[in-house]
């Protein structure tokens, strides 16, 4: 699990399945956060077409194929659709994110979808505690990794 994530924050491109314009929706938070971090971040939602001056896209079908990070900010039931998606695409990772109250995106069937099908998954977990966290995110990571509540895929991670 360890070298997903690694891999995750080496390469600084990454779509974002969930982006979105309003300003009190998770997903444009998390967009806002990433491309201050200096990511190129696609967003994907259907419903928009532009998202902070980004081409936004319907599907991550229509991803360009060098796009190889996939971060999803949406309801579980929406992640087993998208990771589907995915095959024959340059997707090669997912992110399933947790979000604040243990709400997410992480689904059992679309991790094990991404276990079967040669995609590299992380999940349970919130990326921005890991690109460089700062802020709440900084001390989230800190109980989580004090209180060893991180999956236990992720404790050699957590240990940095």
């Amino acid at each position: 699990m360890e070298e997903i994530i690694l891999e995750f924050l080496k390469l600084k491109t990454v779509a974002l399945v969930g982006a979105s314009e309003n300003p009190k929706k998770w997903g444009n938070s998390l967009f806002k956060e990433l491309t201050k971090k200096g990511y190129r971040v696609y967003p994907v939602n259907p419903k928009t077409k532009e998202i902070s001056e980004e081409k936004c896209y319907p599907s991550v079908k229509e991803l360009p194929q060098e796009v190889e990070n996939l971060i999803l900010a949406v309801p579980k039931n929406i992640t087993e659709h998208v990771v589907k998606d995915c095959l024959g695409t340059g997707i090669k990772r997912v992110w399933m994110q947790k979000g604040f109250g243990g709400e997410g995106s992480t689904s059992e069937e679309a991790v094990k979808f991404c276990k079967e099908n040669g995609i590299d998954v992380v999940y349970d977990l919130c990326p921005m505690m890991f690109i460089p966290p700062v802020g709440f995110h900084k001390v989230h990571f800190f109980f989580k990794k004090l209180f060893r509540t991180f999956p236990k895929e992720y404790h050699t991670i957590s240990k940095q």
